[in-house]
């Protein structure tokens, strides 16, 4: 795969004070953000080396991320989540306390003409561009002032709500996550009606 021309990818600012969510389980609540390693997810570094926390600025997007992203939506109208996970899941709210720079993939033209890549790329497994593409992103910029602190990029699930996806370089910048159990989200009823989601026993 020939270098990604990351230079030419037009940075975001996300101000301070931007209102940002992950769905997490109970388990997590009053624990430091985690910001992953192990290579599994989308921008995760392919190697290890640096972690990556992701998050959404509203809670559908969110949701569909995380606790609904294996659904197979397309074959069945039964949108089901159980009590009991529900009562497990756990929404961690924070922001960022100064202005954050972030690798617009959603900008016009970012995708094809600065990196040759296709929304198709973008979601494909196994997830080898993408993680070279954060790698080659996290690297960008020198040692004392790096180019970029994240990605946004396009929700695979929840299209064209936007995700973010934050270096852990970023984490001292990041208030302190205030935990609020899903089904207490303002925002939870909403998504149940919109999504005609379907809480069951179990």
């Amino acid at each position: 795969m020939p270098p990604f021309a990351v230079d030419e990818i037009p940075p975001r600012v996300l101000p301070s004070g931007s209102l940002l969510q992950h769905v997490s389980r109970l388990e997590h609540q009053h624990t430091p953000l985690h910001f992953g390693r192990l290579a599994y997810n989308r921008f995760d570094a392919p190697d290890g080396g640096f972690g990556v926390l992701y998050l959404a600025a509203d809670l559908a997007t969110a949701l569909m991320e995380s606790v609904f992203h294996a659904h197979d939506w397309q074959h069945t109208d039964r949108r089901l989540i159980s009590e009991a996970e529900l009562d497990r899941r756990l929404v961690r709210i924070t922001c960022p306390t100064i202005a954050l720079t972030l690798a617009d993939l959603c900008a016009p033209g970012a995708m094809a003409s600065a990196l040759g890549l296709t929304l198709e790329d973008l979601v494909a497994r196994p997830l080898r561009a993408t993680q070279e593409l954060s790698a080659a992103i996290h690297a960008a910029g020198d040692d004392t002032t790096p180019r970029y602190d994240g990605i946004v990029y396009p929700s695979r699930m929840n299209f064209p709500g936007q995700c973010i996806a934050l270096f852990d370089r970023s984490a001292r910048h990041l208030e302190r996550p205030a935990d609020l159990p899903l089904r207490r989200h303002r925002d939870w009823p909403a998504f149940v009606r919109d999504y005609r989601i379907i809480v069951g026993r179990g």
